[in-house]
């Protein structure tokens, strides 16, 4: 007959996850379902098998400091999921249609820096504003926008996640003044020169897809798949 795991025992194993120092929810989830397999498992063959003794070989079988390592796996592989999606979204920019964006972006930097008889006006022009809304973004917009509460107070590692994008819109306070530094000893001197206002142009046009993405469409992203998969504990 098979044997499958209480209720009961299933918060036990949330309970030696918590144990184990292992707070986020989300990373909860997949070792109480490797834990759950591992024992349901041992169960078909040895049907008499106390569930703690089970558990012990469970985590027997994942090796030293197994949990830990699982532990890391799945945070690394959290990152590494929306890197790609992350990726997908900058190379759908140099795809036909958003392509079309990518260009206008670049003819209307390259457009400004070639009237223009003091290119350091537009350098300002661009990146004042960048800082600017960084600090709204980070103090006003993601709190009210993007920001996710769980209902129970639950820690998730896709959250953490989350809230590491807004921690980033502080260092890009920083990026303008880095821009206008590098550009004055190293740009502005040739400010007249084509390739180099066109490589000053696609610099920009490119900065603005990323941080389009990484501040708007990546935490969408987020959202999307945290409430699909944890609705419940959330408001």
């Amino acid at each position: 007959m098979y044997k499958s795991l209480t209720q009961k025992q299933i918060g036990k194993l949330f309970g030696f996850c918590l144990k184990n120092e292992i707070y986020e929810y989300d990373l909860q989830i997949e070792i109480v379902d490797h834990l759950a397999s591992s024992i349901e498992e041992q169960w078909e063959k040895e049907p008499n098998l106390s569930f703690n003794r089970a558990l012990k070989n469970g985590v027997k079988g994942f090796g030293k400091n197994g949990l830990q390592k699982i532990e890391q796996k799945l945070k690394k592989q959290l990152r590494k999921n929306f890197n790609r999606i992350m990726f997908n979204y900058f190379l759908e920019y140099f795809r036909w249609p958003k392509l079309t964006i990518t260009v206008a972006l670049f003819f209307l930097f390259f457009t400004a820096l070639r009237i223009s008889p003091n290119n350091f006006w537009i350098l300002i022009f661009v990146t004042a504003p960048i800082s600017a809304f960084s600090v709204y973004y980070y103090y006003f917009f993601f709190p009210k926008k993007l920001d996710i509460q769980d209902s129970e107070g639950k820690s998730f590692a896709l959250l953490d996640y989350l809230k590491n994008i807004n921690t980033k819109a502080g260092s890009v306070v920083q990026l303008p003044f880095l821009i206008l530094m590098f550009s004055s000893e190293t740009l502005l001197p040739y400010s007249n020169v084509l390739w180099q206002e066109a490589g000053m142009a696609a610099f920009f046009a490119i900065l603005l897809v990323l941080l389009y993405g990484h501040f708007f469409f990546l935490p969408q992203k987020i959202r999307e798949y945290f409430f699909k998969n944890y609705l419940e504990t959330a408001q």
